[in-house]
Formats: C-alpha cells, sequence, structure tokens
C-alpha cells in the first residue's frame, strides 16, 4: 500500500500545472540550493579553524558543543517563522478502508523525508571528520554525528507540532516561546547557564556513546506526540470546522469601511494576506530579517561604507513593501477577471495599492529605529532610504506591476517559486542598486551626504506627486488589463 501511495504522490506533482513550467526559474532555484549546499560544506571544513581563531587555546569541538543548542534553537525559530506545516490531501482517503494509523504515519514520514531538512548537516560532517575524529573514537563520532540528525529530527517535528498546537493552543506555544527566550536572557547575565548544559550533554555524547539514547527519546516522544494530535483531529468535520474558524478569524476589518471604497480595498487586500500560508511565510520573513542589522550593523567593515549603509537602509525599510510588491496584482490572479467587472475605477484600485505598500514602509522604519544605538548615522541614513522606498521604489512597483502575469494558487503553496518570472527576478535589483549607485557617484566625490541629499529630495518629491503619477499608472495599467487577465487565467 505504500508504494501506491508513492505512485499517487509522483503523480500528484507531475499532472500539476505547473509541472515542466517555469524551467528558468527551476534552474536559478536549483543552482541557488547548489550554493548554499558549497556554503555550508566550506563553512563546515573551516568551523574548527573558526572556532580556534575566535577562542585560541580552547578546543573547538568544546566550544561547538557549547553552542549547540543554541544553534538547534535558532533553527526551530527559523523553521517556524519559514517553513509551512507539512500537509497531504488525507480527506479523500479517511472514507475508503484504509487504516487511519497508517495515514497518520505516512503524513508525518512526509515532514522528514525532504532533503531540505538536512543541508544544515552539511556542517556538521566535514567537522566531524577534521576535528572530532582526531580527538575521539570512530564510533564516538559516529554517535555525536547521529545524536545531532536525530535533533534535526526532533526539531522538525517540534515545529509541526507547535505550529499545530499555536492553532488549538496559542497560549501554550507563546509560553515555550518566552520560557525559551528567558534561558537566553539568564545565560548573557551569567545567571543559568544554557550553554553549559549544552557541553555536558554532547560532551557526555562522545565521553560515553550509550547517551545518544537521550536526543532517540526526544525524536520518538515528539513523532509520538504529532501522531496523537493527528489522530485525534484528522476528521472531515474537524478539518471543515477549522476552515471555518480561520475564516471567521479575518472578518473583523470592517472599520475600514470608514475610508470610502479605498478602505474597504484595503481591508481586502489584508484578509488576502491573512488567509492564506504564502503571503503569511512571506510575512513572517521579512520579520526575521529585520534583525539583518544586528549583524551588519556591528562589523566596521559595513559600518564604514556609505554604499553598505544605503543597502541595508532600502533593505530594512522597504523589505516588506518590496517582497510583497514584486507579486502585486498577482497574489490576486484567482478573481483578476473579478477586479476588472466590479464597481470602482483602477485609480482608486492602485490608489489602495499604493497606500499598503507605504504603511509597510512606515511600519518597517519604526520597527527599525531602535538600530539608532549603533549611531545616529544609521537613523539618518534610514530615514533617508524610507522616503525613497516610499516616494521612489512604492511607485516604481506599480509602474511595474505590469509585467506581473503569471498565476499564483496561495491555497496550495505556502512557499515555492510559482508565480516567479523572470520579471521578478530582473526588477528587484534597479529598486536597491539604483540608491546604491547615487550615493556612490557623490561618494566618489567625496559629498555623501549631498548623496543622500538627493535620495532625500527624490523621496519628497515622489510622495508629494504621486497622484499625478498613480493617475498615470492607472491608464497605462488599462492598456494592458485584459492580457494580464488572459496571462492569470493560465494554470
Amino acid at each position: 500500500m505504500f508504494t501506491e501511495f508513492i505512485k499517487l504522490r509522483i503523480r500528484e506533482t507531475t499532472r500539476s500545472s505547473v509541472w515542466n513550467k517555469n524551467l528558468i526559474i527551476n534552474i536559478v532555484f536549483a543552482c541557488c540550493m547548489l550554493y548554499i549546499m558549497a556554503c555550508f560544506l566550506m563553512v563546515g571544513f573551516l568551523l574548527d579553524r573558526i572556532l580556534t581563531n575566535a577562542s585560541p587555546g580552547n578546543d573547538p569541538v568544546q566550544l561547538l558543543n557549547r553552542v549547540l543548542i543554541y544553534y538547534f534553537g535558532l533553527e526551530l525559530f527559523i523553521r517556524f517563522m519559514m517553513q509551512a506545516t507539512p500537509a497531504m490531501s488525507i480527506t479523500p482517503f479517511l472514507h475508503l478502508p484504509v487504516r487511519r494509523s497508517f495515514l497518520m504515519h505516512l503524513l508525518l514520514a512526509r515532514s522528514i523525508v525532504s532533503p531540505f531538512n538536512y543541508i544544515s548537516f552539511l556542517l556538521f560532517i566535514p567537522f566531524a571528520v577534521k576535528a572530532v575524529s582526531v580527538v575521539y573514537s570512530g564510533i564516538a563520532t559516529c554517535c555525536w554525528l547521529f545524536a545531532l540528525l536525530l535533533l534535526i529530527v526532533f526539531v522538525v517535528y517540534a515545529n509541526t507540532y507547535i505550529k499545530r498546537q499555536l492553532a488549538v493552543k496559542p497560549l501554550v506555544s507563546l509560553a515555550c516561546g518566552l520560557a525559551f527566550i528567558l534561558l537566553i536572557v539568564l545565560d548573557v547575565f551569567k545567571i543559568f547557564s544554557l550553554s553549559d548544559i549544552s557541553a555536558l550533554l554532547f560532551d557526555t555524547v562522545l565521553k560515553q556513546p550509550l547517551w545518544t539514547i537521550v536526543p532517540l527519546a526526544l525524536a520518538v516522544g515528539v513523532y509520538t506526540l504529532n501522531y496523537r494530535f493527528l489522530k485525534v483531529h484528522a476528521y472531515p468535520e474537524e478539518i471543515d470546522r477549522a476552515s471555518t474558524k480561520k475564516q471567521v478569524a479575518v472578518q473583523s476589518l470592517g472599520f475600514m469601511s470608514r475610508f470610502g471604497l479605498i478602505g474597504e480595498l484595503i481591508a481586502l487586500e489584508l484578509k488576502l494576506i491573512l488567509r492564506h500560508k504564502r503571503t503569511k511565510v512571506l510575512f513572517y520573513m521579512t520579520v526575521f530579517f529585520l534583525f539583518y542589522g544586528l549583524f551588519i550593523y556591528s562589523i566596521p567593515v559595513y559600518k564604514d561604507s556609505i554604499g553598505w549603509l544605503v543597502f541595508m537602509g532600502i533593505f530594512m525599510t522597504g523589505l516588506t513593501m518590496l517582497s510583497y510588491g514584486n507579486y502585486i496584482v498577482a497574489w490576486e490572479s484567482k478573481f483578476f477577471d473579478g477586479i476588472l467587472t466590479r464597481e470602482g475605477s483602477l485609480l482608486d484600485y492602485f490608489r489602495a495599492k499604493y497606500y499598503m505598500l507605504v504603511s509597510f514602509c512606515v511600519v518597517s522604519y519604526i520597527l527599525t529605529t531602535p538600530y539608532v544605538f549603533f549611531g545616529i548615522k544609521i537613523l539618518w541614513i534610514q530615514t533617508v532610504c524610507f522616503l525613497y522606498n516610499a516616494g521612489i521604489n512604492s511607485l516604481l512597483i506599480l509602474w511595474m506591476s505590469k509585467y506581473n502575469r503569471k498565476r499564483m494558487e496561495l491555497s496550495k503553496i505556502s512557499f515555492s517559486w510559482q508565480g516567479t518570472g523572470v520579471a521578478q527576478l530582473i526588477y528587484i535589483f534597479p529598486l536597491v542598486l539604483l540608491p546604491m549607485l547615487i550615493v556612490g557617484i557623490f561618494g566618489w566625490m567625496e559629498l555623501e551626504n549631498w548623496g543622500l541629499g538627493v535620495l532625500a529630495l527624490l523621496g519628497v518629491i515622489g510622495l508629494l506627486s504621486h497622484n499625478r503619477l498613480i493617475h498615470g499608472f492607472s491608464r497605462r495599467f488599462a492598456q494592458t488589463k485584459y492580457a494580464q487577465a488572459e496571462g492569470f487565467r493560465v494554470n
């Protein structure tokens, strides 16, 4: 029976409407994955040297063991933000003479067989060969690697369980997250050392390999929790009830109607974001990348480069706008024909889009203002980049919206390249590189402040003249709207 389900899965993939389409995008995605794997391998081969340079005179194996618990905690956080809960269309099989336990195990197996789960394992294999096997026996090294593999499995299933419990018991999941943050704070202030516990656990596995049974018990335990949860809730009426609750939860945006037709259009856009996995995952990713400044701004090489600071300013204050705006109009491809026939003009439609994009910039700017602790210069550059994003990049996104002609099925895909064309990969570069080029030219003439002033001035001009420009964009869009609608109809 297992082989029959594998065949069904293969047929589901090969018969998909997007199979064998977007060849260029698939090639680019494959190249990106190969590059990421190569980076992990390279870091794995250099990890012992990196740890030795960071703390001379200490054993790199013990140094790594001290931070492994943080590593897996960070991986769990990243998976929670970026990875959707694995799902399978088991509803058609629930009324068939197939054991429910078999369906649950099959669904859980899909969570662990993905090769993307083990990319981080490429870090540990070279390190084990170069550093661990030199000090410890081959059996101890293999048991250490096996323990890390089991912890990766634990993280994968813990992520799915936490996400499922978040829908049922959000306070429990929130309490677990706050408890982990509290442990990190206590470790930073040396009140309770989580790193010492990490070192003790993984050093014990190396010295006494039988202790590998502990991560094995953790992996089996979290698998059992997922299995019991699915067995209790995987009924057609449970699935329908969860879907109904989800729909009701996003109906409380009626206050937007006080802003007229544009407010109603914005409310519809917000409901679209809250209802679909792909849009929510995108916003989770952007929230996570807001912390990227902690890494860049703390490195003097980047902190002293005006080009990098402008790049970070554009990135930090406009990431949500750029990520969401990259697929502007295409998010609504499934019901784009209805948009063209409903009451209201394209001008109002584009105004609503514009105010949404600018609002994203405002929220991102407010959230990133604490980076002023790295210097008042950071706040000044981020303010300039915020004005440029709100006044220029938001309008450029609307101007290029007519090139978004690929259909997106938001109800079926949570994180994929569907709907991504060559245009999405190309026109994101001018939005980021153009302000860097402007500042770079003035910086070459040793007039950095003049370059920042030009960016701010362009942003203010764009904000003041947005009404006239949006009029032009809506007329231009009206000339190609039927071609776009035809492109959205192609599955």
